[in-house]
């Protein structure tokens, strides 16, 4: 007798340790519902969003159940034109994101899923993958800039043992905000054009990189100011003879430049940009010249510093 009553005690426990992991395992489904009230979609795209977002629940190894749910879901869709603002709300938190059309929904619902189970952002890269990419995601909205190319002329000097006059010219891309440009140029040079090497000059920059700052930002005219860096060279004078049987070379030297920028820049509400522009460039180098003897040794190498200032008219697009 006390066997039986045993052996049915057991029976009674184990029956219900089942009932109540059954119980648990009901409890646990996810179930997801429509919030009527604030969803725009039609009845018919509703019904196929349900069916989308449980299936990548079932997807995370999330049970889905109908009724009765202890993880209730709800999802909400606001649309203008093609734009979708999707929401996802439930105990886990909430999760909202924007489709480009319906082509775009079940990418993004797998972000937002996924993000609720793991408790990142839906941008993470646990998220993320190379197969719910959203189409929002891979055309992001920018800042407008202007963009043109232009041609620059002018006259400036070299500051060597004197100050040699030179034509200058020089080409460039500059890509614009309101207040701030981007300012990338090459071939900027100063031209030596005097027939005797002693008397002339030449200097420039094969490619500079700089900043510029409006102090206008709006306005269709405004000045500006800015500096950068340039890798350049710098050349005067030419060979001659010191004293008797002393040869000396011209000076010349090449390296790395700061270069700072003030100008004015005009009609900047229309395509084509006219500007002023005054730059000097500061080398982070001297120019030598050295001084040979007859028999050919460098007796003494001579070193000074030779910036230079160019003013000059530019013309983009």
């Amino acid at each position: 007798m006390c066997s039986s009553i045993r052996r049915l005690s057991v029976l009674l426990f184990m029956t219900g340790l089942l009932v109540a992991a059954t119980a648990s395992a009901a409890k646990a489904d996810v179930c997801v519902t429509i919030d009527e009230v604030h969803d725009t979609l039609p009845p018919q795209d509703r019904a196929a969003a349900l069916l989308l977002v449980t299936r990548q629940f079932e997807l995370v190894g999330e049970p889905v159940g109908s009724g009765e749910c202890s993880a209730p879901y709800t999802l909400a869709h606001v649309r203008l034109g093609n734009t979708i603002t999707v929401t996802l709300s439930g105990p886990k938190g909430l999760r909202d994101g924007t489709a480009l059309g319906l082509d775009d929904l079940p990418a993004l619902y797998s972000q937002m899923v996924r993000s609720m189970i793991t408790g990142q952002s839906m941008t993470s890269m646990g998220n993320v993958d190379r197969t719910n990419v959203t189409a929002s995601q891979t055309s992001a909205r920018r800042v407008h800039s202007d963009s043109l190319w232009y041609a620059r002329l002018g006259y400036g000097s070299v500051f060597g043992d004197r100050a040699y006059g030179t034509p200058a010219l020089g080409f460039g891309y500059r890509a614009e905000l309101d207040s701030f440009a981007i300012d990338v140029s090459f071939l900027n040079f100063q031209v030596r054009t005097s027939t005797y090497a002693s008397s002339g000059a030449s200097a420039g920059s094969l490619l500079k990189l700089s900043g510029l700052y409006f102090l206008n930002p709006r306005a269709n005219l405004t000045g500006y100011f800015g500096g950068g860096l340039s890798y350049g060279r710098s050349n005067f004078g030419g060979g001659n003879y010191r004293t008797i049987g002393n040869y000396s070379t011209d000076w010349g030297g090449s390296g790395l430049q700061s270069e700072l920028t003030v100008g004015y820049e005009l009609a900047r509400a229309t395509s084509l940009r006219l500007f002023v522009q005054a730059d000097a460039v500061l080398p982070f180098y001297k120019v030598t010249s050295e001084t040979f003897s007859r028999s050919g040794f460098i007796t003494t190498t001579d070193r000074r510093y030779a910036p230079s200032l160019v003013l000059s008219i530019g013309l983009g697009r």
